[in-house]
């Protein structure tokens, strides 16, 4: 089973536009997605656990930046975009969601639910709402290398759809895995619409 990770980004912010543009910046945030609670928050993890990663990619990714140095200094030039889109935005950090391993059982109960209130291509939509209709930064990254991208148009329809569910339709308030599966589904819910709320998208990883 996968982790799916989530993470609000403003499409009118220097980050959005900079990642549009720059492939070291965008690999390097592809990178890191999945790590700490938030791409924002990715630099508030143990110092220790962010030299081991980041080392990792500067390895890994050799060819896109060259010399170490060159790599040091696109580490940085990210610390500063995110530190300066949390202040422009505040709370961007918060908007963000995981689901951990439960993807595959809200992804079922979602669609049954769409599906009994008539909406036309159930599963389809679920699908686009979980990963994204488009992969971010498609003319510098492949689809394997980028993250999934939830447009603006997508995030006002999920929200409107979402909207209309109450989270315990879907699953029961326990202590089991009905409520690890509610507890993910009223985040990722809430993510939907604090972003459709903020004019946001939303940035999608799966590990």
């Amino acid at each position: 089973m996968v982790s799916v990770f989530y993470s609000a980004i403003p499409p009118d912010s220097t980050l959005y536009a900079r990642l549009l543009r720059e492939k070291a910046l965008s690999i390097l945030v592809a990178y890191l997605f999945p790590y700490g609670c938030s791409i924002f928050r990715f630099f508030e993890i143990e110092p220790e656990e962010i030299d081991e990663i980041v080392e990792d990619v500067i390895e890994t990714e050799q060819e896109t930046f060259g010399s170490e140095l060159e790599a040091n200094r696109v580490i940085a030039q990210l610390r500063s975009e995110l530190r300066l889109t949390r202040q422009v935005y505040p709370g961007i950090e918060d908007r963000t969601a995981t689901l951990e391993k439960s993807s595959a059982e809200i992804k079922e109960r979602l669609s049954q639910e769409l599906s009994r209130r008539k909406f036309a291509n159930a599963d389809e939509i679920v699908e686009k709402l979980m990963f994204g209709d488009q992969t971010f930064a498609p003319t510098l990254l492949s689809a394997e290398e980028s993250l999934g991208l939830i447009s603006r148009e997508l995030v006002s329809e999920g929200a409107s759809i979402l909207r209309q569910i109450d989270p315990e339709t879907l699953f029961a308030r326990d202590e089991g895995r009905e409520g690890w599966y509610l507890d993910h589904f009223e985040q990722w819910r809430d993510l939907y619409l604090s972003a459709d709320d903020k004019n946001e998208e939303i940035l999608v990883g799966v590990a």
